[in-house]
């Protein structure tokens, strides 16, 4: 009994012990699961969690770089978005044997597998490695944008930007070097390369350090073609061993292709800062400051210089009328001049009067403006004020004497180097210039002579000549059009010395100051015939009888009368001497001769000084009979100096005007007080009728111009402009007839204000008080200076691919696949999206996994029977 009690109670004990253990067994399986479930949701929130920081921050800087000018090719954007791609290709790979590797952890950034925890033995568990790869991929993000590989990347708005000057420089339609474009301030920008430095993980090699690689920079090819791009210019390109050269640039002037010229060696060639290039402009790398030239030019010249000015051919032209449009002009006018006491309208001081090197034309009067040259401007004047309206820029200075004309809303200026200048009259725009003329040894040309007009062309006469003597010179025939010089002939004796041509049928005839009086064929300049009057011919021809008689005044104070045949012969039909010298143009009115000169009357000043009286000459156009006025008001015609007497010379041409049957003669004097003086035809003298204030007297040789209301206009040495007006009228309404040839309306007395409207329907502010400067270089054509921006290519990513912005948009529940595509196409956007996608992923794969949930609970519920069962069978037994 007590055996099998025995053995009974050991058999329990075997049960229960095995019950235990089973029991224990039980429990044991079932906890484990459960730890590792625990431990693999803690691992799977921390991974969920740290990608969601590093999504944010990603998605924030993608946002930055898609703000940048081209954050999609080279922002911290692209960087982060460039490891978040290759991180996503490497998450959570597992082998078909069991073994898992990592691999992105070395696609973002780790330099070695075994960094990753990325393996696994293949007992492991997938969940282990996913977490694992979690992590993972998180430090690879991270050092991606700062902790492991150093990468300077350059974003758009640190690229190199620099500012360069660049111009092609070739003729006008004359031959003139002029700029055909330019660009004084460009701006040019090139995307700046990824800086890759030496690696910074320890695992890295000392020789992995990567060489630099940046952006040259932009080169004079790159501003080339924008400059070109921006001016329109037509030009063929080549590339050669050395780089980009220019093959040919249309002209903007003529639209020929001008390009290599075997006659004269030209091309178009590169110039950096002055110098000639010796490679292409393609090889040619520019830094702030640069100045690139492209010159139409042969080899081993420097660099042309440019006209002041560019021209514009096609400039609008005004339609307006010229009550004065040149020098004497006739001389003769209808205008209701002053004939009584005289008032002074207004005084403008042109120049200084002590600035004896800018010298000052004869004034002209064209619409309602009175114009003038200085030095080297054109100035547009309000003829009611005297106030300076706008300024035209002269390509050259004029020479002491300058003898303007207006035509066809042009002003034509005279310049020295026997040059002439066309503007617009409204604007004061350039529309053509004529190129400079060869110097001799002696010196430059200068353009001292009258211009000339007729049949669409200018005629003009140069000379290089110093005080006295004239050395040389040409006569000229440029069509008015174009500016085109049609035809030159030159003098190798005398030059054109204040001479000037007329026109008579076919042929033009001018003196020179060898005293030879030329007639030439009008279109072809060939001399046809000529006399000799004995003496220098320092004034204009002057016709009557339609041109088949002339009359010419040489400086020996002889008046010479010549007949001129319809095959161009001339020859001298009288001749009578009125003055001892005289350089004045004569003017005809009423069948009488009026020409100013220096008498042979004089004043015996002192033992080796004498003053010769002027004198105006009226001389019978038929019987060449003279009457001489040689007093002014019943006194000696001489000059005052400081009290004592001084020769007085009347060198202007005189103005005729018929006012109540009288005819009215006003002139100027070459001597102090530098006046206006009046003869009435059939009086024994002439009357100063206008003496300037002490500042403004001084020597006079200019003539008078009248404006259409009377106005007398007229320079004197001090350097002013004068408007002597009518007492009677109270100089009240000066300047102008109204809307003469669409220019300005001059009705408001008080202020002044013009309507400069023209032809051309300007709407100009009159009242501006600074200068308008129309004509300044670069006036008026295609605006310069504008910044341009060129870039080089889009820097691409490691693998290739250029990256290129996106739109935002992704949906949280997409899937690995799309996200992996859209983040393929989103370069800005990448690593957010590889990092949500990342998230997702993982979330996925735990749902996909149901034994992580079953056996944990199996293993909690088998337990729970086990301790119920042992405490069960334990009350029984001792029951």
């Amino acid at each position: 009994m007590a055996r099998t009690r025995m053995a009974a109670s050991r058999r329990h004990i075997v049960v229960r012990r095995a019950l235990v253990a089973a029991l224990t067994l039980a429990m044991t399986v079932g906890q484990v699961p459960t730890a590792a479930f625990a431990e693999a949701l803690g691992a799977d929130a921390a991974a969920v969690e740290s990608l969601a920081d590093g999504a944010q921050l990603a998605a924030t800087n993608a946002n930055l770089g898609a703000a940048s000018e081209q954050g999609a090719e080279g922002g911290l954007a692209a960087t982060v978005g460039q490891a978040g791609d290759e991180a996503q290709d490497a998450e959570g790979a597992v082998e078909s044997d069991g073994e898992a590797e990592a691999n992105a952890a070395d696609a973002a950034g780790n330099s070695s597998p075994s960094d990753s925890a990325g393996t696994v033995d293949a007992d492991g568990d997938e969940s282990a490695v996913k977490a694992d790869g979690a992590d993972a991929a998180a430090t690879g993000a991270d050092e991606a944008t700062g902790t492991g590989k150093e990468e300077a990347d350059v974003t758009n708005d640190d690229a190199q930007v620099i500012e360069v000057s660049i111009a092609v420089i070739g003729p006008d339609a004359n031959g003139v070097d002029v700029q055909w474009a330019g660009n004084a301030k460009m701006e040019l920008k090139a995307e700046a390369a990824t800086v890759a430095t030496a690696d910074t993980t320890e695992a890295a090699e000392p020789e992995a350090a990567a060489t630099d690689v940046t952006a040259a920079g932009p080169t004079a090819a790159d501003a080339t073609e924008a400059l070109f791009n921006e001016s329109g210019l037509d030009a063929g390109y080549g590339m050669g061993s050395y780089g980009l050269y220019l093959n040919t640039i249309t002209s903007p002037y003529t639209g020929e292709k001008l390009g290599w010229d075997q006659a004269t060696g030209k091309y178009w060639q590169l110039f950096v800062n002055g110098t000639a290039s010796d490679v292409g402009a393609s090889s040619v790398f520019l830094k702030t400051g640069d100045v690139i030239t492209w010159a139409y030019s042969a080899y081993g010249s420097s660099v042309p210089e440019v006209s002041p000015v560019t021209p514009q051919p096609d400039a609008e032209r005004p339609d307006w009328d010229s009550v004065w449009p040149g020098f004497a002009s006739g001389s003769n006018t209808t205008a209701p001049t002053p004939t009584d006491e005289v008032k002074e309208s207004w005084v403008t001081q042109i120049k200084d009067s002590a600035d004896w090197a800018t010298n000052v034309s004869d004034p002209i009067y064209v619409g309602d403006y009175v114009y003038i040259a200085a030095g080297s401007k054109l100035l547009q004047l309000n003829a009611k004020t005297g106030e300076t309206e706008r300024e035209g820029t002269l390509v050259a200075p004029i020479n002491s004497i300058a003898r303007m004309v207006y035509v066809d809303g042009r002003i034509i200026v005279p310049l020295s180097g026997g040059r002439l200048q066309a503007l617009t009259a409204d604007r004061l725009v350039t529309l053509w210039m004529t190129p400079a003329l060869s110097a001799t040894a002696q010196g430059d040309q200068q353009s001292l002579s009258t211009l000339t007009l007729g049949d669409g062309c200018v005629y003009f006469g140069t000379a290089v000549a110093d005080w006295s003597v004239t050395y040389g010179g040409s006569l000229v025939c440029v069509d008015i059009q174009t500016g085109k010089v049609l035809w030159f002939q030159e003098n190798s004796e005398k030059g054109y010395y204040w001479s000037g041509a007329a026109l008579a049928g076919s042929y033009v005839v001018v003196g020179d100051d060898a005293g030879a009086v030329i007639a030439r064929d009008a279109k072809t300049g060939a001399e046809v015939s000529r006399v000799d009057v004995g003496a220098s011919v320092r004034s204009t021809v002057v016709t009557s009888d339609g041109g088949k008689t002339l009359f010419v005044v040489s400086m020996d104070g002889v008046l010479h009368r010549l007949s001129l045949s319809d095959a161009g012969i001339l020859s001298e039909t009288g001749k009578v001497k009125f003055a001892k010298t005289s350089t004045s143009t004569p003017t005809i009115s009423g069948g009488k001769l009026f020409v100013g000169g220096q008498s042979e009357t004089y004043i015996q000043v002192s033992k080796w000084v004498k003053a010769y009286y002027g004198v105006l000459a009226v001389i019978d156009v038929e019987s060449l009979s003279v009457s001489e006025v040689s007093t002014i008001d019943g006194h000696a015609f001489v000059g005052d100096t400081n009290g004592q007497a001084t020769s007085a010379e009347v060198k202007s041409a005189p103005v005729v005007s018929v006012q109540n049957g009288e005819t009215y003669v006003y002139f100027t004097a070459n001597c102090n007080p530098g006046g206006v003086y009046c003869y009435r035809l059939g009086d024994t003298d002439a009357s100063l009728i206008y003496t300037p204030d002490a500042d403004h007297q001084n020597y006079c040789m200019a003539s008078i111009t009248v404006g259409p209301d009377g106005t007398l206009y007229y320079v004197n040495d001090s350097g002013a402009l004068f408007a002597i007006g009518s007492a009677a009228t109270e100089g009240g309404d000066q300047g102008g007839d109204g809307n003469t040839g669409g220019g300005s309306d001059t009705g408001d007395t008080d202020s002044g204000s013009t309507d400069n409207g023209g032809s051309g329907g300007s709407d100009d502010d009159p009242t501006t008080e600074t200068p308008q400067k129309d004509n300044e270089p670069n006036a008026g054509a295609r605006p310069v200076g504008a910044p341009l921006t060129t870039a080089k290519k889009a820097i691409k990513n490691a693998s290739g691919n250029t990256k290129k912005s996106a739109n935002d948009g992704d949906e949280e529940d997409e899937t690995s696949e799309e996200a992996s595509e859209e983040a393929s196409e989103s370069g800005s956007k990448a690593a957010s999206r590889t990092a949500a996608t990342y998230a997702a992923t993982h979330a996925d794969g735990t749902a996909d996994a149901p034994l992580n949930v079953v056996l944990p609970v199996a293993g909690m519920a088998a337990g729970v029977i086990g301790l119920v069962g042992i405490g069960f069978w334990l009350f029984r037994r001792r029951v």
